[in-house]
């Protein structure tokens, strides 16, 4: 507990609390302002072993309204791929963005969070909407970061976004026979008990899951080494040594959650690994931070092989590709690489970034060209 506070003074608070009744976002209402993304699909060899698929979907905020929409909005892609013949049956994987099952924290929330204009404005809406809930879990529950406001809000909806996460990635691994490495969500320190991602009272924490193609979830958990100032307010770091190696059909599956892609060590621990896959589902907003400065490691000490004269003169994209997972994967053993980014305009959050490929231990050009509301989707065959 965080500190005590007096019955009576809890009591004033409850009666405080205004019970409202939630009104969902009516279907009409979601399908009118979903996103309507042209979908850009760059495909890499000729291999009949299978596909490794990268995913960017373009999503925004009605995208994630109920379970269903998320669904959906997700479906779109999976069955676009399907219909190309860019899938094979329990052996293709696909890897999906850092952070999309986090903004699961609003589905099935009143609709008026979904109109407001800034994520600071739904949230407001969303802690109102759940006084009571969120004052029992700011009073009550372990605190373990600085920003206790933003860890109470996603401690509070946890559970809801586990069930409603798992849910949904089932459904999509077994209706197309895939494997899915399902971009991050921060969970407390989640678990997975007899088949069920199972969020404990430990500390928030961005994690990834892997989905087989069964729908069951594995019950290695992938954690954030890395986090970075922005994330360190809330979020604890994982343990390098305790990260997995997946085993799938395609061979080992190694996967790096964004920032932890610029840090030599975790690259020892991929060689050690063996894996032959690297999977790598990552974040950057704004939109525009691709063309800014690079500022240096966000949040650490520059690693000793960081060319000091870099820092404050090429840009964050150029950065990326000289010391994320483009210009790091050196392992021979490796045979295709993956690096994600979210896509897509979350109230007044809009997120960019541009894939970056390996295939047979060779960089892969990526030739997207930027259009408004774009998905992208990304397929090495092996």
């Amino acid at each position: 507990m965080r500190f005590f506070v007096s019955f009576s003074v809890f009591v004033s608070l409850s009666i405080f609390t205004i019970q409202c009744q939630k009104q969902v976002v009516p279907q009409e209402e979601i399908t009118k302002f979903l996103p309507k993304p042209k979908v850009y699909i760059q495909t890499v060899g000729t291999g009949k072993r299978g596909s490794f698929v990268g995913m960017e979907p373009y999503l925004n905020q009605y995208s994630y309204a109920t379970e269903d929409s998320f669904y959906l909005a997700l479906r779109d892609y999976f069955q676009m791929a399907k219909e190309k013949e860019l899938l094979f049956v329990d052996r293709s994987i696909i890897v999906l963005p850092e952070y999309i099952g986090t903004w699961l924290v609003v589905t099935a929330e009143d609709k008026s969070i979904f109109a407001t204009n800034t994520i600071q404005e739904a949230m407001e809406v969303l802690v109102k909407q759940n006084l009571g809930s969120f004052l029992w879990h700011y009073l009550f529950s372990n605190s373990y970061s600085a920003d206790s406001l933003k860890e109470t809000l996603f401690r509070m909806k946890a559970w809801q976004m586990s069930d409603r996460y798992q849910s949904v990635f089932l459904r999509l691994a077994r209706e197309y026979r895939v494997a899915i490495v399902a971009g991050s969500i921060v969970l407390p320190h989640p678990k997975v008990i007899e088949g069920k991602i199972t969020p404990t009272d430990g500390p928030l924490e961005n994690v990834s899951f892997y989905f087989h193609p069964d729908g069951q979830v594995d019950d290695q958990i992938v954690r954030k080494l890395f986090p970075i100032i922005e994330e360190k307010e809330f979020l604890k770091e994982g343990k390098l040594e305790e990260n997995p190696t997946y085993q799938t059909s395609l061979g080992k599956l190694y996967t790096m959650v964004c920032a932890d892609s610029w840090f030599p060590e975790v690259y020892e621990e991929l060689q050690k690994s063996e894996a032959e896959l690297l999977a790598v589902p990552s974040f950057v907003a704004p939109a525009d931070a691709w063309t800014t400065k690079w500022n240096g490691y966000n949040g650490y000490a520059n690693p000793k092989d960081i060319e000091k004269k870099d820092i404050g003169l090429i840009s964050e994209r150029t950065a990326w590709k000289k010391y994320a997972m483009a210009g790091r994967l050196k392992d021979p053993k490796v045979k295709a690489g993956i690096n994600v980014f979210f896509r897509g305009e979350i109230w007044d959050l809009k997120a960019g970034g541009d894939a970056f490929l390996s295939l047979g231990g060779k960089p892969v050009i990526n030739v997207v060209k930027e259009e408004k509301t774009q998905g992208r989707m990304y397929v090495l065959f092996l």
